[in-house]
């Protein structure tokens, strides 16, 4: 990651704090609990996760591994990269350089990306990274300095698609309205409904607004223009955020069980087996009326228990059911209709955004 000489100057927030998503995060020095409700002081080689308001401790890799870029796969694997080169496990022989890859299963590090092997110079550090399409997807990378692969110089703030073992550019820092400067490095990048969400090193000026380390910027080309998605004020301007990753995606459930009730006369068990990835953190029961498919609606959006069954009473008539899988960000997969397309959103939803991707 670039280090860089700068006086930070505090800038007033136009807008009121932005705290309603949850992800993940490596500082890129130690930062104190911004939400100040704990002593605690967060590291550069821990993963904290961040929901509304609160701030814990979600994985912790070996002392002094300093980590650049992070993305949380489905099936519960992490991949990160590593600003300076990185001995991991620690005596194990086996060293990591700033633009590679790693993938990390919570007791075994291997090689994801081999920046040496696909010609990424020497000099340059993967600090942003993430997945699109699922665990087997193409891998987004966005680089720490310009980097020249082959005939093409990717600027600090591009992303870069890497598929088949090809080079191309997913986002065009120049080409963004307004366009992202050439004096501010992405050090974090995700994908959520569509869009490319990042988070600078340096305070950047797009338009009107002025986002600061430590926030998390989306890029929506439809208005066009850039909006804050996350912004705690109580963030310090020493520190900032050096990765993020959104939560993983919520997945969907593979089997569903409806029979009556032997605890409540005239209700119903409803049983399911667990969501396909680590995203699910939840599940919403939706109902809806036979032959008028698709008219299914939320009737419950928290399993009690987290049992994986829940009794629900049903309303009059005769009814199909579904369960959705869902996390604090989004809902996943309603499942598939018989012609192999994904059934729509209900109405009024457990979440209001729904991500799908493949299941790992």
């Amino acid at each position: 990651m670039r280090r860089r000489q700068i006086i930070l100057v505090l800038l007033a927030l136009t807008s009121s704090p932005v705290l309603a998503v949850s992800f993940y995060f490596s500082p890129d020095v130690p930062t104190d609990d911004p939400s100040g409700a704990t002593a605690a002081i967060y590291l550069p080689w821990q993963i904290i996760r961040s929901d509304p308001g609160t701030y814990n401790v979600a994985q912790v890799l070996p002392r002094n591994t300093f980590v650049d870029g992070l993305h949380l796969m489905n099936n519960g694997d992490w991949l990160f990269s590593v600003e300076v080169p990185s001995e991991l496990p620690p005596g194990g022989g086996v060293f990591y350089q700033p633009g590679d890859v790693v993938r990390f299963d919570g007791s075994n590090y291997t090689l994801f990306f081999n920046a040496a092997l696909q010609g990424v110079p020497a000099s340059s550090n993967v600090d942003a990274l993430f997945l699109v399409g699922g665990d087997s997807g193409s891998l987004i990378l966005s680089f720490d300095v310009p980097t020249t692969i082959g005939a093409n110089t990717y600027e600090p703030a591009d992303l870069v698609r890497f598929a088949g073992g090809v080079f191309s550019l997913f986002l065009d820092a120049s080409a963004t309205v307004p366009p992202i400067p050439t004096s501010s490095n992405v050090t974090g990048a995700d994908r959520r409904g569509g869009l490319n969400v990042l988070t600078f090193d340096v305070p950047t000026t797009l338009g009107a607004a002025t986002y600061l380390p430590g926030q998390l910027v989306v890029w929506d080309p439809g208005l066009p223009g850039f909006a804050t998605v996350f912004a705690d004020p109580g963030w310090p301007l020493s520190s900032r955020i050096d990765a993020f990753a959104f939560l993983a995606n919520p997945g969907e459930v593979v089997r569903l069980d409806v029979a009556k009730s032997m605890i409540t006369a005239g209700d119903l068990t409803i049983s399911w087996t667990a969501s396909c990835s680590i995203g699910a953190e939840d599940y919403g029961i939706y109902e809806g009326t036979l032959g008028s498919y698709y008219s299914h609606t939320a009737i419950d959006c928290n399993d009690a228990g987290a049992d994986l069954t829940e009794e629900v009473t049903p309303s009059g008539g005769d009814h199909y059911y579904l369960v959705v899988p869902l996390n604090p960000n989004d809902e996943g997969s309603y499942g598939r209709a018989s012609s192999s397309t994904e059934r729509p959103q209900g109405s009024s939803p457990c979440a209001a955004t729904q991500e799908l991707e493949p299941c790992p």
